[in-house]
């Protein structure tokens, strides 16, 4: 077994010289996870133990002369849908956040949220026409609300 404890580099800004890319295939939801143990696709066993950064689409894990072990994020079944203006963009990001459910906001100012039938017929009844993909939920993508806490004062931050 390899253990990882940080992350090495990009696929994207690293030569692969001649080394094979054993794929590691991660859901959405297991890139924030710190303990983490599961198999390549060429079936090398990895354990990861990071910190709290999640893991990112593309991210080498294990380098050596033969190969590298890379970061796979699968796609999974999404509501899509794009709000009219900001308004409706806070309002449904609001809704959505309630329910406790992680939002995922792309270049082009999509929401994307894991699939769940309630969520999908909500956001049909308020004309938000939403859509069923298969898509990639990258950590770039997604919105985050953090809380600060002072004896002075609280305010929260979106990121």
């Amino acid at each position: 077994m390899i253990l990882v404890e940080k992350v090495i580099g990009s696929l994207a800004g690293t030569a692969m010289n001649g080394r094979k890319v054993d794929l590691l295939d991660l859901d959405w939801f297991d890139t924030g996870k710190t303990t983490l143990r599961k198999r390549t696709r060429a079936g090398q066993e990895v354990g990861i133990r990071k910190d709290t950064t999640p893991l990112e689409d593309g991210d080498i894990l294990y380098l050596d002369e033969e190969r590298a072990i890379v970061v796979h994020i699968l796609p999974c079944e999404c509501i899509v849908f794009k709000p009219r203006n900001f308004r409706e963009m806070g309002t449904i990001c609001f809704e959505i956040g309630n329910k406790h459910i992680p939002i995922f906001i792309n270049e082009e100012a999509e929401v994307l949220v894991e699939f769940e039938q309630p969520l999908y017929r909500l956001l049909e009844r308020s004309g938000y026409e939403p859509r069923r993909e298969v898509r990639k939920l990258l950590k770039t993508h997604a919105l985050r609300v953090r809380k600060h806490e002072s004896s002075y004062n609280r305010k929260i931050t979106i990121k």
